[in-house]
């Protein structure tokens, strides 16, 4: 099992390795965000399983002591408000590899709320529905196969 602390020592390697790089790397003058607005199809962005498939090789670790429910910050403005999205899919993930069934309904509700904020709730809420039935009914895989289709959907949402 890992530890937190090796958790965080092995975190702690992956920031310095990634601030070596990004160090190296020219920042540009100036970013148009508005460039990205339609730019979706051009992110590299792994498949839900790939996410899960890496989360296993760490070996037997105590997910529900990494589970975040918290609400956090409300934001108005659409890209603070994806970026929000995305740490809290990101905390979802992290309750589904805990088998945290509670925090996945608590999760998805956050999620359902900031995917209507940037114009992808509809079709977010069957797949939604679907991963709080699977998740109650403690059918993991079915959980992360319709993780899988719902990215596909809101990919095409945001196309």
């Amino acid at each position: 099992m890992i530890s937190p602390f090796n958790l965080k020592k092995w975190a702690g390697y992956a920031l310095v390795a990634v601030a070596f790089n990004v160090q190296a790397a020219q920042a540009p003058q100036h970013i148009d965000i508005k460039q990205f607005s339609k730019k979706v199809e051009d992110v590299v962005v792994p498949l839900p399983n790939e996410v899960f498939g890496a989360l296993n090789k760490l070996g037997p670790v105590n997910w529900k002591e990494f589970v975040r429910t918290e609400k956090g910050a409300n934001f108005t403005e659409r890209p603070r408000i994806a970026l929000l999205l995305g740490t809290v899919i990101a905390d979802g993930f992290i309750a589904v590899q805990a088998e945290d069934a509670p925090a996945v309904k608590d999760i998805g509700q956050r999620v359902l709320a900031l995917a209507k904020g940037i114009g992808v709730g509809n079709s977010i809420t069957p797949h939604a529905k679907a991963i709080t039935e699977a998740a109650d009914k403690r059918q993991w895989e079915n959980v992360r196969q319709e993780l899988d289709r719902t990215q596909n959907s809101v990919q095409q949402a945001m196309n």
